[in-house]
């Protein structure tokens, strides 16, 4: 089960990664957790200047873009952005992407975790000078989808990992927040 603090920031992370306003009723399901729970966490957020309530909808404030942005950083995750050239390779209608510095010392685990926390599908990709490799059989991300690879080289510096996750809703896709931040936040 996840925290309230894992739920805000996969909140804020929807909110991030929204071109228009979101509705309390559409991030409940984008996050599967109730209404109510939304409510409070708009509430919180509302008074902390993270979260503008709007009459269409609920967006985030440039002190809640900081805010995830710090609080992500201390979680080991550098970014985050949406990617829909991924659903192609993988599936789901929600593909997100965490850049992290580190490298995954067992990619395995690692997507068997999401997918344990709902995803449907995770590639865990290394940049290595200008190729990007697919650990643990180092195959170039380019012999699978080259437009994958291409968006991915705007965002991803050298010697940075990628992590792309996708799934049906947006909770399914932001398990890695649930991952490499319930044990900073406690």
């Amino acid at each position: 089960m996840r925290s309230r603090e894992v739920a805000y920031l996969q909140l804020l992370a929807i909110l991030y990664n929204s071109n228009t306003p979101r509705g309390r009723k559409n991030l409940a399901e984008e996050l599967k957790i109730g209404e109510g729970v939304v409510r409070t966490l708009l509430e919180g957020g509302r008074g902390l200047g993270h979260v503008a309530v709007l009459r269409g909808g609920v967006k985030i404030t440039s002190a809640g873009q900081t805010f995830l942005r710090d609080t992500l950083n201390l979680c080991g995750i550098v970014g985050i952005f949406p990617v829909d050239e991924a659903k192609r390779l993988l599936c789901g209608k929600r593909c997100i992407v965490y850049l992290l510095e580190e490298l995954v010392a067992d990619v395995v685990a690692m997507r068997d975790s999401l997918v344990r926390l709902g995803a449907c599908g995770a590639l865990i990709i290394e940049r290595r000078g200008d190729t990007f490799l697919l650990p643990p059989l180092e195959d170039p991300l380019e012999k699978y989808d080259a437009s994958l690879a291409k968006t991915l080289r705007t965002y991803v510096r050298q010697a940075t990992t990628a992590v792309v996750v996708c799934g049906e809703t947006f909770s399914d896709a932001l398990g890695l927040i649930q991952i490499k931040c319930s044990k900073a936040l406690n």
